[in-house]
């Protein structure tokens, strides 16, 4: 799950700690196989050193308790690695066998799921949702499966509806949840616009389980986990895995309980990261059908023609320093993670940590993992001297055009001798967040250098802006003064 604008203001003021909360503690790899290949400089050794290394560095920088990194060459472990701690109470560490709640990672398994049941012909993409919940309320039931899975529908998203229990998310039911959003108006026409929503997955879980008479978690269970050999993928209603934190003035909080039922298909999994390898290599492997597959790996464009980089199966296609990728990331009470599959290197990065940080160290140590082992080098983040000229014309609010992300505003002000970032807008009151000037109107955010920003003239004397964010590329216009 991704947090809305609100909430992700007051997480970002709330998160801070030191290095020194977090105690490391090193476990050895599963075996290292050797690939024909490795990477473009060292051995297969000398690589896991390297990307032990980077884990080491990333959980001083978060900091967060506890990691697990796999990473998977044509479908075989060829890194495997748990450092620090899988409960900071009791000390137990992180082994490659540790599980984690995944958050949104359950999405890619929620949409194959959906996408295998299509492949069968029990359900069609361009079918109102309506047709297999019959008693879902206007306006919520007449969007189609395929707004659902490629999260064009319009439907709110839950999470930021105010009445949603966000803090104390328990004595769930089905019914509850679906009115937190089912009977809401909905943010925009079908298909005009993409708006990462968890309502969109959660109504793909509810027709699994209509047209298949199962639960959603039998019927993962059954036709992903077990044909997948996903031997330690289960769902949040087992209590048997890492626990979560968060980072308050210096020190880790345990993360709040919560009902299964609050994230279901839309983020309910917990798995290790070996067994999100095996995922990886089921879904892109024999293990599904080539027509299934093919679906997955579709997407449709908006109805004004513009790009959307969310696929049918769930996965964000962009690239890494020009390397292609299929993506998700996830976030989930007091855990982070980010899954990654470089289909050109039949690579699989896989990165889960224990903690919710406001560097979301998830996405950027796979960014440097997969670098280590596709042989890319780190990119020059020395910086540039500030241009206040420069800053004087990017200064404002920028909104999202035809995509949204939990979020709809975006506010750069120049201090300080420097550029900064607030989620929601200059005036929202959210942590000013530094720049790092790059040169030529880019910016990378100081405290998530994946994150980056390039701001550009326009000839009718507009400014647009170009936002990184989570694998993908969205555009963004500066709002009128």
């Amino acid at each position: 799950m991704i947090i809305g604008t609100r909430r992700y203001a007051a997480f970002l003021a709330m998160l801070a700690c030191s290095a020194s909360a977090c105690a490391q503690t090193a476990v050895p790899a599963a075996p290292v196989a050797a690939a024909p290949e490795a990477a473009a400089s060292g051995t297969v050794e000398s690589l896991a050193l390297r990307a032990d290394a980077a884990i080491r560095q990333a959980m001083a920088d978060g900091p967060f308790p506890g990691v697990s990194v796999a990473v998977a060459r044509d479908g075989q472990i060829i890194y495997a690695r748990g450092m620090g701690l899988a409960d900071r109470e009791s000390g137990a560490p992180v082994t490659p066998q540790t599980r984690f709640p995944i958050g949104s990672i359950t999405k890619p398994v929620t949409c194959l799921s959906t996408l295998q049941l299509v492949g069968q012909g029990k359900v069609a993409l361009d079918a109102p949702v309506g047709t297999y919940l019959p008693d879902l309320p206007a306006p919520s039931r007449d969007v189609t499966i395929r707004q659902l899975a490629e999260h064009t529908s319009g439907i709110p998203n839950y999470l930021e509806n105010r009445e949603f229990p966000y803090s104390n998310p328990v004595d769930l039911t089905r019914e509850k949840m679906l009115g937190y959003f089912a009977d809401k108006p909905l943010m925009f026409a079908p298909g005009a616009k993409f708006n990462y929503s968890n309502s969109d997955t959660f109504l793909l879980g509810l027709v699994i389980e209509a047209v298949t008479g199962q639960s959603y978690d039998r019927y993962v269970a059954d036709h992903v986990f077990a044909p997948f050999g996903m031997a330690q993928a289960d769902f949040g209603a087992d209590p048997d895995h890492a626990s979560g934190y968060l980072a308050r003035g210096g020190e880790f909080a345990p993360a709040p309980a919560y009902d299964w039922l609050a994230p279901f298909s839309a983020g309910a999994i917990v798995s290790t990261a070996q067994d999100l390898v095996r995922f990886s290599d089921g879904l892109f492997g024999n293990a599904t059908p080539e027509a299934v597959r093919a679906l997955a790996l579709s997407g449709d464009a908006l109805s004004d023609g513009g790009a959307n980089a969310y696929l049918q199966g769930c996965l964000i296609e962009g690239d890494l320093d020009g390397r292609r990728k299929l993506s998700h990331p996830g976030s989930i009470y007091g855990f982070s993670s980010h899954f990654a599959y470089y289909p050109d290197d039949h690579l699989t990065v896989v990165v889960l940590t224990n903690s919710q940080g406001r560097n979301f160290p998830a996405l950027t140590l796979e960014h440097r993992i997969a670098r280590i082992f596709l042989g890319l080098p780190e990119p020059d983040l020395s910086g540039v001297a500030f241009d206040p000229a420069e800053a004087a014309w990017i200064a404002g609010n920028y909104d999202i055009t035809t995509h949204r992300l939990g979020f709809d505003r975006l506010g750069f002000a120049a201090k300080e001798g420097g550029l900064y970032l607030s989620f929601g807008g200059v005036d929202s009151g959210a942590p000013p967040i530094a720049l790092i000037a790059l040169g030529a109107g880019r910016y990378a955010s100081s405290i998530d250098t994946e994150q980056r920003f390039a701001f550009s003239r326009q000839p009718d004397g507009t400014v647009a802006l170009s936002m990184r964010y989570y694998d993908g590329d969205f555009p963004m216009v500066k709002a009128a003064q």
